[in-house]
């Protein structure tokens, strides 16, 4: 099997979260590395959702690479001029949902695995860990690797998600709150007697942490400003009655030296004053999902030092790094960061980042090739 045979197989895959998940993605996994004679373990998460982990031993001379690709993609969507699940090749790519984000990274890590296990051993051991849940508000799948001890601090961890084979050295943090507000209901003629209107405190809330969120810290270098959006304001009842409620949700992008309770905290604050402004309006705020903190690799850890030489070696020129690479995603090499506190987490891989989510999702087969090689020299 080619790596481009494999990207239109797991394609072809529903694995949509939510959706059908990971568990034929993951049976597809198991027989495809049994064929190449690679032992696989499926690891059970929280949810009963599967983990797959194997293994291509090395000589013990160099740190272990792991290669992450989770196997959940985003819902298929609208939008599409051709079948999201049909794996089309054209104009030279491979086309469907998941093609870049990121079934082409999979393909990329079983390809290299089988080159290796037919091969002279490596300086270090080989490890695949297809996750589940990577697309989950929770990262469930990675979350349960750590925790097991299966990824940890010591190793040199790489995803193969969608950067266009250009560096991902720094990622941006991010934390998703909800901000319940609560007024009174009134009649809409009384509004200004007997009313206290929850959507007009919950869109002054979004509209001072729209202006002030930015100022929290200075800009990075490579991140950009801190940023949030307004991804949700529910409430109402009826045109002609005052809102008791609503419902405020909000996605908080923070760069260092800013953490997931930096947000929290601000946002809280913004709030309360909010509703000291209007006696008898009151609010919740409640997390939604994972902490993800920004993170940033070490430029001279083995794996980045291991993938410019690889990459150099290939192509002939420099590895890139910055510009449109995809920062503002977040990714199971960010969350083994985060929980482990390692800086040899980094991203790399085939496909643009902006056909990561979207409609007529595709990965060029040039690219798919050339990230085999790199990957395939640089764990050699």
């Amino acid at each position: 099997m080619s790596v481009l045979n494999d990207c239109v197989a797991l394609v072809r895959i529903d694995s949509q979260n939510p959706g059908a998940l990971e568990h034929a993605c993951a049976t597809w996994l198991e027989e495809r590395l049994r064929r190449a004679e690679i032992t696989a373990s499926r690891r059970e998460t929280a949810d009963g959702r599967p983990n797959l982990v194997a293994a291509v031993p090395g000589t013990g001379q160099a740190p272990r690479l792991v290669l992450l690709a989770h196997m959940d993609t985003v819902p298929v969507g609208e939008g599409w001029s051709i079948g999201p699940l049909s794996g089309t090749v054209r104009d030279g790519a491979v086309w469907g949902r998941g093609a870049a984000d990121m079934k082409a990274g999979l393909a990329v890590a079983i390809a290299v695995l089988e080159s290796l296990s037919a091969g002279p051993p490596s300086p270090g051991d080989v490890m695949l860990c297809a996750t589940a849940d990577e697309e989950g508000p929770d990262m469930a799948g990675i979350h349960a690797l750590v925790a097991e001890g299966i990824v940890g601090e010591g190793d040199q961890v790489l995803a193969l998600e969608p950067t266009g084979l250009r560096l991902r050295l720094a990622q941006v943090g991010l934390r998703w709150l909800e901000v319940k507000v609560r007024g009174r209901m009134a009649h809409g003629g009384r509004a200004h007697r007997d009313g206290i209107d929850a959507n007009h405190l919950a869109a002054l809330m979004a509209v001072e942490l729209k202006r002030r969120f930015p100022s929290l810290t200075r800009e990075h270098e490579l991140l950009g400003p801190a940023r949030i959006t307004c991804s949700g304001l529910r409430g109402g009842v009826a045109v002609n009655v005052v809102p008791a409620s609503c419902t405020l949700t909000l996605d908080a992008r923070i760069v260092p030296p800013l953490l997931p309770e930096d947000a929290e905290r601000f946002t809280r604050q913004v709030a309360a004053d909010v509703c000291a402004g209007f006696p008898g309006s009151t609010f919740e705020l409640r997390r939604l999902g994972a902490a993800r903190p920004p993170v940033v690799a070490d430029e001279s850890c083995p794996l980045v030092r291991g993938l410019r030489r690889a990459y150099r070696a290939e192509t002939g020129r420099p590895l890139e790094h910055g510009g449109e690479d995809g920062h503002e995603a977040y990714t199971d090499a960010s969350m083994v960061a985060a929980l482990t506190g390692s800086r040899s987490c980094t991203v790399w891989g085939p496909g643009h980042p902006s056909q990561a989510h979207a409609a007529d999702e595709h990965v060029t087969i040039a690219e798919l090739e050339t990230a085999q090689r790199v990957v395939t020299r640089l764990a050699r």
